[in-house]
Parts: C-alpha cells; structure tokens; sequence
C-alpha cells in the first residue's frame, strides 16, 4: 500500500479542477504503465482513461469507476503534501477514489482475471456534472460499455473500513437552474421609466421558497437560492437586468421534472407581470443515482465475507453524483466506504482523505472481480 498511499498524496498535491485534469492523468498514465494493462484508450471526455485488462475469453465486462476533479476551494490542512495549487484541494476525495481503483491494477496483474474483461476508468468532470455523460458517449464509440458498473465514494462520519449501502438511491438528482430577468435602465431619480426587476426578483424568491411545500412530490424535495444579482453598483442607476441562481434537489427524478417546471412557471409568471423578459438555462445537472438491487446485495454479500460493518441508507445522501448516469445506462451501484468517524466532512476547507482507507477499498472491489472475473 506504500506505493497507492505516494500516488494518493502525490495527486492531493497537484490538484486539478473539472476539465483541467491533464497533468493528474499524466500522473496515472505514468503509474499504470507498470502493470501493462492490455489497452490503454486516452482522452476520453478530454482528459479521462480507460485501462482495460482482456482475457479474450467470454465473460462479463466489468468497469471500476473514480473521478479525477478537485474543487476550487482553500483548503485548511497543513500537511507535507498538502495543495500546491492556490484556491484548489481535493477537499472530496477524489484523489482516494483514483489510488482505489489504480490498486486494482497491481491485485490483476498478482491475481489474474480468467474471464471477460475489466475496465478501470478514469472520469474527469465529475464535480460540475458534465464528466460521466460525455464519458458514456465516448465509451460507447470504443465498444467499452460495461455489463456491469461499479463505483465507490468515501464517506465520512462511519467507521473505517464499513460500508454504506443504499436501499435504491444512493445520492439526490440536482439541477443548478439560471433565471435571468431583462428589464429596462433608467436614472435613479425617474425609475418610473425604467423597468427594475427588483420586486420582481423578491417575488420570485418567495414564491420559489413556497414551492417544495407543494404535496405534489413524491419523495424529498429542496431548493436552495445560491446567487442573486441586481444591476451593477452605480448608485445613480436604476438595474435593468437581474439573475437569480438555484440549486433544485430531489430523490426521484420525477419530482425533479415538476420542481423545475414549476420554478420555471413560477418566474415567467411573475416576470410578465413585471413586463420582464425572463431567459432561463441549466447548468451542473445530475439525474438521481438509482441502483441495481441485485448489485447492491452482491456488495452486501462481499461486506459479510469479510466481517465488514454494513450501513443502510435510511434516505439518499442530499449531494448528487454524476455516475448516475451509469445507472441510467446499465446495471450499475455506487457504495459508500467509510474513512472514519471523525473524519472531517466532504467539501470541507480541513477534509482529508485517510490513506488507510484505500487498502479497504482495494480490498472491497477485487473481491468484486473474484466474483465476476475470476
């Protein structure tokens, strides 16, 4: 575990946002090489990887998937391989999913599968949502898709080592939703001719709020406002154009479709009254993350063989995850791996993933590929 605890903090050093991952593939191609998969496909999705070991004999084919991407956040640790890159950490540990399934490289190559193929894919994007369904076109276009999928996120707050299973959803869908409202500017001394989306951006505030209290949802809704922005600060100026940012949350992607129809109502309700001319655009969308049922008893089954502590989700987690849509491709489950009960949380400026950690999950997901591949 020497060498996946060096790479673990060798790409927390060096971290990349979405869409800028190159130097962190660099880093893996470097490190896979030593354990020659049989293919090697690059640049899928821009940055991602496919390393593929291939029995040539029938079998299933079976992917493990980690991201790649950091956050642009500060982070508070102070430790020798702490960030280099100023406002960039892996503050979600992503760096620990990439040292698990780069572990199952050296395992294959110890243990070699005898049937089928596995896949060990390296997602850039994942973060901004836009990775896994660029990666699945792609994939697709190479014949890569796998029969089965597989992903593991760490979580904090429950022992080490335990794993977290989710009845059926394992993280919300989301939808961050941008309504910008077109008015008309005027001098701050005659407003009355201009058209200032001020009442109007309230309003919808309001209203927006009073949505998730609708019995209309089948499931957990929630709907969070992020960002307001009226006009520019020019205190002789009445704005002419406002944007308001919503993040919209949800178990079933059902309920997602009639919350972002209904916000949508809701704002070209209000803008025509306030003669607004209202533009509405998505952007870091992720379908909820509905598992296979028969996948996640199989995790379960690997739990109990090795006498691991097995959580149930009691409801999703809130944040979303975009291997969802390789749930909506083709069996699929994505687990929780415990790091630890004080461990700090995800997304946090003192999160840091465990190195300890990544020999459970090494250990988790090659029992994976003893019962699929072996």
């Amino acid at each position: 575990m020497d060498e996946l605890t060096r790479l673990r903090q060798e790409l927390h050093r060096n971290p990349e946002v979405s869409g800028k991952e190159r130097a962190t593939a660099k880093r893996i191609r470097f490190y896979l090489n030593r354990y020659k998969p049989d293919e090697l496909f690059t640049g899928i999705a821009g940055e991602g990887m496919a390393a593929v070991f291939n029995t040539l004999k029938p079998g299933p084919t079976t992917l493990f998937r980690c991201d790649m991407d950091a956050l642009p956040i500060d982070e508070a640790i102070s430790k020798p391989y702490s960030s280099s890159v100023p406002g960039v950490a892996h503050v979600c540990g992503h760096d620990g999913h990439m040292a698990i399934v780069s572990g199952l490289a050296s395992s294959i190559r110890e243990n070699p599968i005898t049937k089928g193929k596995v896949i060990l894919f390296y997602q850039p994007e994942e973060e901004n949502g836009q990775g896994a369904e660029k990666s699945i076109h792609r994939l697709t276009e190479l014949n890569l898709m796998p029969d089965y999928a597989f992903a593991i996120h760490n979580m904090p707050k429950y022992p080490l080592g335990s794993i977290v299973l989710p009845n059926n959803v394992f993280a919300s869908a989301s939808k961050g939703v941008i309504l910008k409202l077109f008015g008309k500017e005027s001098h701050a001394a005659y407003p009355e001719m201009g058209i200032n989306p001020a009442l109007a951006i309230a309003s919808i505030i309001q209203g927006l709020h009073n949505l998730t209290n609708d019995n209309k949802f089948s499931d957990f809704v929630l709907l969070t406002i992020i960002h307001v922005r009226l006009g520019e600060v020019a205190f002789g100026t009445s704005p002419g154009y406002g944007e308001i940012m919503v993040t919209l949350r949800s178990v079933a992607d059902s309920d997602m479709n009639v919350l972002y129809k209904k916000s949508v109502e809701l704002a070209q309700e209000i803008g025509a009254t306030h003669e607004l001319t209202v533009e509405v655009s998505i952007t870091d969308s992720f379908p909820a993350a509905l598992c296979d049922s028969k996948m996640i008893e199989m995790v379960r089954g690997v739990g109990l063989e090795q006498n691991r502590l097995i959580f149930n989700l009691d409801k999703p987690n809130r944040w979303s995850e975009d291997f969802a849509h390789f749930t909506l491709k083709g069996p699929s489950v994505i687990f929780g791996l415990g790091i630890g009960e004080n461990s700090a949380e995800l997304h946090s400026p003192d999160y840091d993933f465990p190195d300890e950690a990544i020999e459970h999950g090494v250990n988790i997901l090659d029992a994976i590929i003893t019962k699929h591949n072996r």
